[in-house]
This record gives C-alpha cells, sequence and structure tokens, in this order.
C-alpha cells in the first residue's frame, strides 16, 4: 500500500512536470529561443532544436502526461477499492481531478510562465529522450492527425496572418508591454508594403516649382521665401516636370558671382517613380540615391505630384518639421467625449488602425477623403455624410472639390 501511495505521488509529480514543460516551450518567444541557443551551451541548442519541431514537441509532451495520468488514475482506483471498497471509486475521481488540476495542471503551468526559460532547460533532455523512446507512436499519433486536420486546415494556410500580427500588437500595449507611439510605428511599417505613393503624396496642385529658364537672381527670391532645399524645375508648363534644383547650389553658384546662370544649367536629373508603386518599394530606391526627392507620374505620364523621403519616414514616425515650417494641426484632433476632427487626406490605414474599425471594401481609395468620395459617387460639397455602422463621417470643409477635413462621431453606447 505504501509503495502505491509513492508510486501515485511520484505520477502526479511527473503530470506536473510534463505541464510545466508544455507551458514553458510554447511560451518562450523567438528572441529567447535564440538566446538560450547562444548562450546556454548543449541544453540552449536542444531547447531551439525541440522548439523547432512543434508537432514533435507537443505530441511527446501530451502523451507523457496522458500516460501519467491514466496511470495515476488506475493506481488512486487500486487504492480506493482496497480501503474503501468499489463504491468510493466516483468520490475518488471527483478528488483526483481536483489534485491534478491544482497540483499537476494550474501550479505548474503558472510557475513555468514566469520561469519559461528555466523550465525549458531543466526538461529539454528528459524530453527529447522521451521522444527518441516513444519515436513510433509518435509517428503514428501525428500521421492520423495529420489526416484528421487536412480536412479542416486547408493547405497552404498561413501559421500567422497579418491581422493576428496587429491583434498581438494590441494586447501588448494592453499589457504595458510597448508604448502606446511604439505600436502606433510598428504598424505603420508593416502597412508600408500597401499603401502606394500617391496615398501620401503632394499633389501637383500644391507643388512649388519654377520655370527652368529663370536665372539664380530672379528664382533666389522665391525659393528663399518657400523655404524649401529641393525643387522641382519645369520646362514649358508646371506639370512638365524636367529636373531638381537644390537651394545649397543656388547659393553656391549665388556667391560665385554666377547671378546669370539659368536654373536648367544646375538642376539635377529627377526621379520619376508611378503612383501606383508602394512606399518601401520608393524608400528602398531613395535610399540608394543622392536626391530624397521623386517625381510622382499617373497612368498618363503626366505629373500626379512629388513625394520625399522625409513623407515616407512621417508615415512611421508622425509628422516632422524643420525651422521653415510652421506646425500644421493633428490629422485626429479630438473635440468631444464622440466625436473627432480628421484630416482628409489621413490614409485608409491610419483610419483603420486608429479607431480600431472595419471597412467596406474599396477599389481606388487611398485616404479617407477617397473612400467618402467614392461612396458619394460625386463632387463632394460641405455638409455631405456618410454612415459605418455606428459612425457618421460629415465632411466639415472642402477646399477646390477637395476635402481637407472630416468630422467623425460615434453613437456607440458604450461611448455615451
Amino acid at each position: 500500500m505504501t509503495l502505491s501511495f509513492i508510486f501515485l505521488v511520484i505520477l502526479l509529480i511527473l503530470s506536473g512536470c510534463f505541464s510545466a514543460s508544455e507551458t514553458a516551450f510554447t511560451s518562450l518567444s523567438a528572441s529567447q529561443i535564440h538566446t538560450i541557443s547562444k548562450k546556454r551551451g548543449r541544453r540552449g541548442r536542444l531547447v531551439k532544436r525541440l522548439t523547432g519541431d512543434p508537432d514533435n514537441l507537443l505530441t511527446t509532451i501530451l502523451l507523457g502526461n496522458n500516460l501519467v495520468n491514466i496511470a495515476a488514475s488506475a493506481v488512486a482506483t487500486g487504492i480506493t477499492i482496497e480501503l474503501f471498497g468499489s463504491g468510493a471509486v466516483g468520490i475518488m475521481t471527483g478528488v483526483l481531478t481536483l489534485i491534478i488540476l491544482i497540483f499537476s495542471e494550474l501550479s505548474p503551468k503558472r510557475i513555468a510562465i514566469a520561469r519559461n526559460e528555466m523550465v525549458s532547460l531543466l526538461s529539454a533532455w528528459p524530453i527529447y529522450i522521451l521522444s527518441q523512446v516513444l519515436k513510433p507512436l509518435n509517428f503514428s499519433i501525428r500521421a492520423f492527425s495529420s489526416l484528421i486536420t487536412r480536412f479542416f486546415i486547408p493547405e497552404g494556410t498561413r501559421k500567422i496572418s497579418f491581422e493576428a500580427l496587429i491583434h498581438m500588437m494590441h494586447a501588448a500595449e494592453a499589457e504595458g508591454i510597448v508604448e502606446n507611439y511604439e505600436s502606433q510605428m510598428v504598424r505603420s511599417i508593416f502597412r508600408l508594403n500597401d499603401v502606394s505613393v500617391q496615398a501620401i503624396m503632394t499633389h501637383r496642385t500644391e507643388v512649388f516649382s519654377l520655370d527652368n529658364k529663370m536665372t539664380l537672381s530672379e528664382a533666389a527670391p522665391e525659393i528663399s521665401r518657400s523655404g524649401f532645399s529641393r525643387i522641382p524645375v519645369y520646362e514649358g508648363e508646371p506639370e512638365n516636370i524636367v529636373g531638381i534644383i537644390l537651394s545649397n547650389d543656388v547659393t553656391a553658384a549665388l556667391l560665385q558671382k554666377k547671378d546669370s546662370l539659368m536654373l536648367k544649367e544646375i538642376m539635377h536629373d529627377p526621379i520619376f517613380i508611378s503612383a501606383t508603386r508602394k512606399l518601401h518599394e520608393l524608400f528602398n530606391r531613395l535610399k540608394h540615391e543622392k536626391l530624397n526627392i521623386s517625381i510622382i507620374l499617373d497612368e498618363y505620364g503626366g505629373l500626379a505630384g512629388i513625394i520625399t523621403r522625409e513623407d515616407i519616414i512621417e508615415e512611421v514616425l508622425g509628422e516632422l518639421y524643420d525651422e521653415n515650417e510652421e506646425p500644421s494641426a493633428e490629422r485626429v484632433q479630438k473635440i468631444d467625449k464622440n466625436s473627432w476632427r480628421v484630416a482628409g487626406d489621413m490614409t485608409l490605414h491610419q483610419f483603420i488602425d486608429t479607431f480600431e474599425i472595419k471597412m467596406p471594401e474599396t477599389e481606388y481609395a487611398e485616404t479617407i477623403a477617397g473612400f467618402i468620395v467614392e461612396k458619394l459617387d460625386r463632387i463632394p460639397v460641405d455638409g455631405d455624410e456618410i454612415k459605418l455602422g455606428k459612425l457618421l463621417l460629415r465632411i466639415e470643409k472642402t477646399e477646390k472639390n477637395r476635402i481637407v477635413s472630416i468630422i467623425l462621431e460615434d453613437s456607440s453606447p458604450e461611448t455615451n
């Protein structure tokens, strides 16, 4: 009888070890696994090897855990029958379930979450040896499991989606692991692959440019007033951009008394890029170019706008200002508890991330203003409204048929 009790205790301890191991291995982050494999010698490398084959790892742990739990139940049943008779087996089952839940499941798993590196290192060799012993059985179980799951999980389904990554960022932010601004930056970086250059470019109607036939003495005052350091140069008409001049080059030429030089004599060849290209493609190109400004062309080869490296960086970090710029209003301004003022040129991705809402599919729109125009299907005017579930979008201000600002009102019960 004493040996049976000892054997039961050992089985319960083993059950706790399996539970702790499962939690420890599955809670290890990629950075933790990398650090362990580099700094903890053979055991660290073994941890990396085991986590590299999660199917085999989990099958081994779950198989071992179930075997010891079944064995513990059998031993406990034998002890109960011998001491109290078969009538007490039901009571024993309830008591054993409670003991396993507390001492072999919950407590070990909580410890493993707090000390996942230590637990995974301690259990690495026992789990590895057990996986080799149970290899034939493991293979059979995994084969049957794969056959069953194949009917429910389509082949090629990604293990993790972009939406899951965003959800993890929200969770990390809620737990205080990352700050709000850090979460916003990470999400913005992910979005660079999805946002086209036309979503954040300076539109051609707002582009400051100069005639390439102007002399330096004629252009200098206008360059000074503009405050820009890189200025597009056109030939014939403003939409025919043929070069870029740098204010530093103009200053250097003026200091050398070359006032009569024309802009076309000191201009640089422009970088042209299609309006449909994505931000990450343009950013990678600008990293290898001397100029950090690009001319955006529409589908007909005409001028669509301009974009600078700074514009792309601002998409991640937020607005940046130099000495010649006046800080503009924030893209989102809270008016009261249930309403906000939103800039019309705010990209749809930023809008969705900021307000954490789902948007209907859109074919062409890149900004919230473009989305509203697409839904209205006409030229917008002040006061136009569209509804998105509990949200009301009302155009506050338009300028030259372009939406400048929008009022967003949320009528959700939880915000009232």
